[in-house]
C-alpha cells in the first residue's frame, strides 16, 4: 500500500480538529458544570485522554504526511518504520526537509511520545504522568496544518 500526504493530512486533520472541538467543548462543559477551574478540568478531567489521544493522532498523521511530502516515500514499509512514535515522526520528517515553526514542536512530541506508544490515551487512566498543557499541544497543530495545507493543496 502507498499513501499520500494528501490522505495522511486529511486524517489527521479530522483527528486534530476533534481534539480542538473536544478540548473546548470540556471547557465549555467545565463552566457549566461550576467546576473552580474548567481549565484544569479540561486538562485533566473527563475528557482529557480523548482529547490527548485525538492530539497524537493528528500529530502522528500530520508529521508522516510532511515525511511523505517532502520524501516521496509513501510505502507501507516507511510509515511502519516510524511506526506511532512521534519523536521518530518529527525526526523522519525534518531529515526529509520540513522544518516546522510551531512553538515547542520537539518539546511537545517527547512528552507525548510515550504515552502514545504504549497507549496510555486509550486504555489506561494515567497517573502521575508529565503532559504538556492542551493548549500548547493545539497550538502547535495549528501551526503545523497551517504549514502543510498550501504545501499539499496549493491554489
Amino acid at each position: 500500500m502507498t499513501y499520500t500526504p494528501q490522505g495522511l493530512y486529511e486524517a489527521g486533520r479530522a483527528h486534530a480538529l476533534s481534539s480542538n472541538l473536544l478540548y473546548n467543548g470540556a471547557l465549555e462543559r467545565a463552566g457549566d458544570d461550576g467546576h473552580p477551574d474548567p481549565t484544569q478540568f479540561a486538562f485533566n478531567g473527563t475528557y482529557s485522554l480523548s482529547v490527548y489521544f485525538l492530539a497524537c493522532l493528528g500529530l502522528e498523521l500530520y508529521l508522516k504526511a510532511a515525511f511523505v511530502h517532502y520524501s516521496g516515500d509513501g510505502s507501507d514499509s516507511a510509515l511502519k518504520g516510524i511506526g506511532h512514535n512521534l519523536v521518530r515522526a518529527l525526526d523522519a520528517a525534518e531529515q526529509a526537509g520540513f522544518h516546522s515553526q510551531a512553538p515547542n514542536l520537539r518539546e511537545i512530541v517527547e512528552y507525548l511520545r510515550e504515552p502514545h506508544l504504549s497507549e496510555s490515551f486509550r486504555y489506561k487512566v494515567p497517573e502521575n504522568m508529565e503532559l504538556p498543557e492542551v493548549a500548547d499541544v493545539i497550538g502547535a497543530i495549528q501551526v503545523i496544518d497551517d504549514e502543510l495545507e498550501p504545501l499539499l493543496f496549493p491554489k
